[in-house]
Parts: C-alpha cells; sequence; structure tokens
C-alpha cells in the first residue's frame, strides 16, 4: 500500500516536466521556411519538388512575384509583382487562401518576402522555390515568356 502514494508522486512529477518543456524551435534548415509569430510557416521545396506539385496538386497555383514575368516565367504562372502582392492579397478575390501556393522570384529574398506576406495574411499552403526561377531553368522546368 506504501507504494501506491510513491508511483502517484512519481508520476505527478513526470507529467509536471513533461509539461514544462518547450517546444522545439522553428528550423531553418533545406525544407522548411520562416515561421512568424502566427506559427505557421512556409516551405522552402526544390524544382523537383516543384514539379511535382504541379502535376499533382490540383489546388495549386504557381506566383512569380519578381516583376520580371515578360523575361521569362514557369509555365502558367500568375504574374503577381512583389509590391503588388499584398494589395492582391487584401482585394480578396484574385488570391484564395484556401489554395495551396508555390511562390517564386529571380531572388531568393523577394521569394521570402512574398511567402511571408501569404503566411500572415493566412494563407496555410505555402511553398518557396528554392532558387526560383534560375533554379527551375537549371532543372529544365516548362517555361514561357
Amino acid at each position: 500500500m506504501k507504494k501506491l502514494p510513491v508511483i502517484l508522486v512519481a508520476l505527478l512529477l513526470i507529467a509536471t516536466l513533461v509539461g514544462c518543456s518547450s517546444p522545439a524551435p522553428a528550423s531553418n534548415e533545406p525544407g522548411t521556411g520562416y515561421t512568424g509569430e502566427t506559427g505557421r510557416a512556409y516551405v522552402d521545396v526544390d524544382a523537383a519538388k516543384t514539379e511535382e506539385l504541379i502535376q499533382t496538386d490540383r489546388d495549386l497555383v504557381v506566383i512569380d512575384t519578381s516583376g520580371k514575368w515578360a523575361e521569362g516565367h514557369i509555365f502558367g504562372a500568375l504574374n503577381t509583382p512583389i509590391d503588388q502582392l499584398q494589395e492582391i492579397i487584401n482585394d480578396d478575390f484574385l488570391l484564395n487562401a484556401s489554395k495551396h501556393y508555390v511562390v517564386y522570384a529571380r531572388d531568393e529574398e523577394t521569394s521570402k518576402r512574398a511567402a511571408q506576406m501569404l503566411i500572415d495574411s493566412a494563407f496555410t499552403v505555402v511553398n518557396r522555390l528554392q532558387g526560383g526561377y534560375d533554379a527551375w531553368v537549371a532543372y529544365g522546368g516548362y517555361t514561357e515568356q
């Protein structure tokens, strides 16, 4: 009978310690993206994964945020320059938060900003093409001008 209180105290102590542990910090390793105040994150994907998403995800929308759409872009991508993206998000009729997105640009910083804008605006499935348009071309992905 004396063992029961000891076991209960031990279980209570273990439960307390587990409950007090902090969650692992967000990772910035490849395959993950920046996690903002919302706790949501965009995911960094390579060109091969982007092609897989294009082929399999019916809800996928590809967005070129470079402002250089006319110079070449991923086949079927929307022309949405970074300086117009927030206005387009706010208009709430061109981009639907329930869709899935891949954003890219000609430079990493622009695509990171675009992905974070979508995350901060309650979009939940946001991917960012690592290496942008140049990585897509090097991979041999379909492009158009």
